[in-house]
């Protein structure tokens, strides 16, 4: 833990600061600078994208066979994003903040939808994981002979 000494800006002012957490899951609170208590706490939801490196960057790993021999793919910034008619998960161009896109990891490891699960106060208890989708193949086991399995989303 490090400290760093602070002259407080407005001293005849109630020494009070308010923290905020800005963003679709914000929090806030107030802290006194007099007696701050390491039980207050910020909250806030961390999504991120599942993106194909490639199409962000233009670099391949080596002895990798290429997917395409566009040019343009090597900068089309593509995420996964769920069709909401169809439920299929499919590449498409990132866009920023559309929930479709976002997806959160669970302490056990599974990659839950945003898009498909009700947007919840992080001031209360989450909804547990059990309502969410959580991407998975659509096979029902391991691919062994050389076929790819599309991606879909499943209940845990």
């Amino acid at each position: 833990m490090t400290s760093l000494d602070y002259a407080w800006d407005e001293p005849i002012l109630s020494p009070f600061i308010m923290l905020t957490v800005k963003g679709a899951g914000s929090s806030e609170i107030v802290c006194s600078m007099n007696d701050f208590q390491d039980s207050k706490q910020l909250y806030y939801e961390n999504f991120i994208y599942i993106a194909a490196t490639y199409t962000f960057s233009g670099l391949q790993e080596a002895g990798v066979r290429p997917v395409a021999s566009n040019k343009d793919a090597a900068y089309a910034e593509l995420v996964l994003d769920v069709s909401p008619k169809t439920q299929r998960v499919v590449l498409k161009k990132k866009e920023p903040g559309k929930r479709s896109q976002l997806w959160r990891m669970t302490g056990t490891g599974m990659l839950c939808h945003e898009g498909s699960s009700v947007p919840h106060n992080p001031h209360k208890p989450s909804q547990s994981v059990d309502s969410s989708m959580i991407l998975d193949i659509a096979g029902l086991a391991a691919v062994t002979d050389n076929r790819y399995e599309p991606l879909m989303l499943r209940k845990p």
